[in-house]
């Protein structure tokens, strides 16, 4: 069970992974989703204090499991540019934990904008079952990026931040500087950060780039990305204009 438990995808043997929306991947799903509907139940009552403690505490857990995977991959010696934490999930981990302890705008609106759709789709279309159930980085991908959307959620939820449209300037400025960088740091190390060089596996946008080729894809990622940015906007807006007619 525990055999493959450190293994790295470089090493693992053929067919060791996992389906996507097989038995075990939507398990997953419906306990993540379980979890973070009975947290939020449970805590309508919580004061601003305690809701606090527990969003700082859910970011001492992402760093403490991000850590952890540093460590793993260091001591295995699988550490290297391309497991560096600079997918967009990989940098969540660090504006959540910024947000939780300094609560300003721009990690706000990257916490509630782009960080949640972004987790949320990882979760859907994870790139990391090509491990094996009982593997560290399998349960490090759900575990962690169930808690990032769950973080997001709470911070909507309780009002610790509302995203407003005049703010999206602070997630074109993040893209505009983080996209090129890693973009280059991509092809010199033959990393996909952020998907910026090819879809993720099993996403649908692989057909996408095998069928119409890179500039095709990168175009269409693109659009996807704006319009979900500008749907989480809009999502925001129509819930607002409800609770203050209710």
């Amino acid at each position: 069970m525990f055999e493959y438990y450190f293994t790295y995808w470089d090493d693992l043997p053929a067919n060791s992974g996992q389906d996507i929306f097989g038995i075990e991947h939507l398990s997953w799903l419906i306990g993540i989703t379980a979890a973070i509907v009975l947290i939020a139940i449970c805590s309508r009552k919580w004061d601003a204090i305690r809701r606090g403690r527990f969003l700082k505490i859910l970011a001492v857990i992402l760093l403490a499991m991000e850590a952890y995977r540093e460590i793993v991959l260091t001591a295995t010696g699988y550490m290297s540019v391309r497991t560096l934490p600079l997918h967009l999930c990989g940098m969540a981990v660090f504006i959540e934990a910024l947000f939780a302890f300094f609560p300003v705008a721009f990690f706000g609106e990257l916490t509630c904008v782009a960080i949640l759709p972004a987790a949320t789709a990882a979760l859907i279309f994870p790139d990391w079952l090509l491990y094996p159930s009982v593997n560290y980085m399998n349960l490090h991908g759900f575990i962690s990026h169930g808690i990032l959307v769950l973080f997001a959620i709470l911070v909507l939820l309780w009002e610790k931040y509302v995203p407003k449209l005049r703010r999206i300037y602070m997630l074109g400025l993040f893209f505009a500087i983080a996209s090129p960088i890693l973009y280059q740091i991509n092809l010199r190390a033959g990393s996909n950060f952020m998907f910026l060089n090819r879809p993720s596996t099993g996403s649908p946008l692989e057909t996408i780039y095998t069928t119409y080729g890179y500039g095709a894809y990168l175009t269409i990622f693109g659009t996807v990305v704006a319009v979900i940015i500008l749907a989480m906007y809009g999502i925001f807006w129509i819930i607002r204009r409800i609770s203050r007619c209710s």
